[in-house]
């Protein structure tokens, strides 16, 4: 089948005449979001860690100075170490459990396992704010944990052991990252050959020995890339550590966001943000180094289904213990959610048990708060304007990255997606940067753009993933009948990759309707809805709170539940 003169809007252009300038177009959004919103915003980061600060004024004059405090700084070197143990740590534990349960998820369970998956994915949809928050409520010395130790006896009275320690940092944090490890096993374990697990078998090989030699070699890539995003995710956290760890629990990002807040040393800040991506880079190229990938995946190898389970009591047994893992995990990813609803129609500001009564006065109070109104609204104009921005800008650079022949695509690619393996403080920072150098001033203009570079690339590579799955002949037949270029994009390709594209939308808007680290650093005055709250949280809790908190959750499993709908419709019409 010949290819039609229209297909030049998606393959690479023609050579251009000899001496003669030609500029392919459809590239150059690329290179200029990869310029002002990723390049320039960096290294002005970069640039400004060796300036320094005198008499409150920024002096630009090169120096070394803050690299050399750093490295003299017995303090900063036991507040990366204190950042490195809590993530690691809670990255570790969130492995331990994540593992075996995508294991008996992928590998074991034959039937309903969307709604299994589903089941763990559902918080990471759930306010980051809500979550931790949630553990506040448990922990705190009025919390529930302490005040059902009061009533049995365990203990005389409150204790405040439980919250703003080390101990309680780490433990959100394995709870922030369960679901992350687990998603990225889970499609290891269901790509696995059946015939590779037979083989292993009919060659007498244990159960144990099968993990090791077949299994393990298979999924530890996925593990080792699970890992590195939860301690990615939560090295540059700092608003657990604050909400959470207290004064025991300060991490460097705490320092950080310090340093361009309250100290107002923004050189200081930027080299301690350089420190921080150096020392990070180090620990996720030291895991995936020790993780390699051994054996290749090959097309559609797994079977569609689990295989069916071995007999045996051995295996009847592995089967019941996996399946209490499986929903002792469950339970504690959602009791806490669940509290925080329980609580919100809770009579007393008390957050303990026994409750005192059935209320909505909470809800009712929110009707008539205007801050939140106006921060709701806020909040609803920015994760329009992201999700449009993202959207838009993301399939099209989907496209470009497909059909066009860009120089180093790879390496732009990746370029593209930094802003996603950045800790959030040290993104937040360059987003300030970049904006300040150009004279967006704080409010909701800086925080689109600072969201839009971490959401935008979402959708790129969601769109990029489903274009990659298609069948070329499917555009070249349509070309070959006569159709446009715009007609072949329009009925052929925009079908296929719409799904993609709508499903980056949902993630994208409860990201944006979630987002607090980034937000912090941009919105100045104009806060958003997750900002208001944060500030609530600190400044003094009311149960009000619960009830803000249980709206988000509900607006997140809506969002959720119509991503299913249109996922399984899309499935149905192919």
């Amino acid at each position: 089948m010949s290819r039609s003169a229209d297909m030049a809007l998606f393959a690479a252009p023609a050579v251009p005449a000899r001496f003669r300038l030609r500029i392919d177009w459809p590239q150059v959004p690329v290179y200029g979001w990869l310029a002002l919103i990723v390049l320039i915003p960096n290294l002005l980061l970069i640039g400004t860690s060796f300036l320094s600060v005198a008499g409150g004024r920024i002096k630009f004059e090169p120096t070394l100075a803050n690299y050399v405090r750093l490295w003299n700084s017995a303090g900063f070197w036991r507040l990366l170490e204190q950042t490195f143990q809590f993530s690691l740590l809670g990255a570790f534990l969130g492995a331990l459990v994540a593992y075996p349960m995508a294991y008996f998820v992928g590998r074991v369970v034959r039937n309903n396992r969307s709604i299994l998956t589903v089941l763990v994915l559902v918080p990471l949809w759930i306010s980051l704010l809500m979550r931790v928050f949630s553990w506040r409520l448990i922990l705190g010395q009025n919390g529930v944990l302490n005040s059902s130790l009061v009533s049995s006896g365990v203990l005389d009275g409150p204790s405040s052991a439980f919250l703003y320690t080390g101990s309680s940092v780490v433990l959100t944090f394995a709870y922030i990252s369960i679901p992350f490890i687990f998603v990225s096993t889970l499609n290891a374990f269901e790509k696995i050959p059946q015939s590779l697990i037979e083989a292993s078998q009919d060659l007498d090989a244990t159960s144990f020995q099968t993990f090791c030699h077949v299994i393990w070699p298979l999924t530890r890539r996925s593990l080792a890339i699970g890992f590195s995003l939860a301690f990615l995710v939560t090295v540059g956290d700092y608003v657990t550590p604050s909400m959470v760890g207290g004064i025991n629990g300060t991490t460097l990002g705490v320092l950080i966001s310090s340093q361009f807040g309250i100290a107002s040393n923004w050189p200081f800040g930027a080299a301690l943000s350089i420190a921080l991506i150096a020392a990070v880079s180090i620990v996720v190229a030291v895991v995936l180094w020790s993780c390699p990938q051994r054996g290749v995946f090959s097309g559609d190898e797994a079977p569609s289904s689990a295989p069916p389970p071995a007999a045996g009591e051995g295996a009847r047994l592995s089967y019941i213990g996996g399946a209490i893992l499986y929903g002792a995990v469950v339970a504690f990813l959602y009791a806490p959610l669940l509290l925080m609803v329980v609580f919100s129609f809770n009579d007393s500001t008390l957050q303990a048990f026994p409750l005192h009564a059935l209320t909505f006065k909470w809800y009712a109070e929110l009707a008539g708060n205007s801050g939140l109104i106006a921060a709701g609204q806020r909040s609803l104009i920015v994760a329009v304007s992201v999700v449009i921005i993202s959207s838009i800008v993301g399939t099209a650079f989907a496209l470009v990255l497909h059909y066009r022949n860009l120089l180093y695509s790879r390496a732009v690619e990746l370029l593209l997606t930094l802003p996603l393996a950045m800790p959030s403080v040290v993104l937040g920072i360059v987003m300030v940067l970049g904006t300040e150098i150009v004279g967006v001033p704080p409010g909701l203009a800086r925080v689109v753009i600072g969201q839009a570079s971490f959401i935008m690339p979402i959708t790129m590579l969601m769109v990029l993933t489903r274009l990659r799955r298609l069948d070329p002949s499917l555009l070249e037949a349509s070309l070959d009948l006569g159709a446009s270029r715009l007609q072949s994009f329009l009925l052929i390709v925009l079908p296929l990759i719409r799904g993609a594209a709508i499903g980056g939308m949902l993630l994208g808007l409860t990201l944006s309707a979630d987002e607090v680290m980034v937000t912090l650093f941009l919105a100045g005055p104009s806060q958003t809805l997750p900002i208001w709250v944060f500030n609530q949280m600190r400044f003094g809790f009311t149960p009000s709170v619960n009830a803000v908190f249980t709206l988000l959750g509900l607006f997140a499993l809506s969002t959720v539940l119509i991503g299913q709908l249109i996922a399984r419709r899309r499935a149905v019409e192919t």
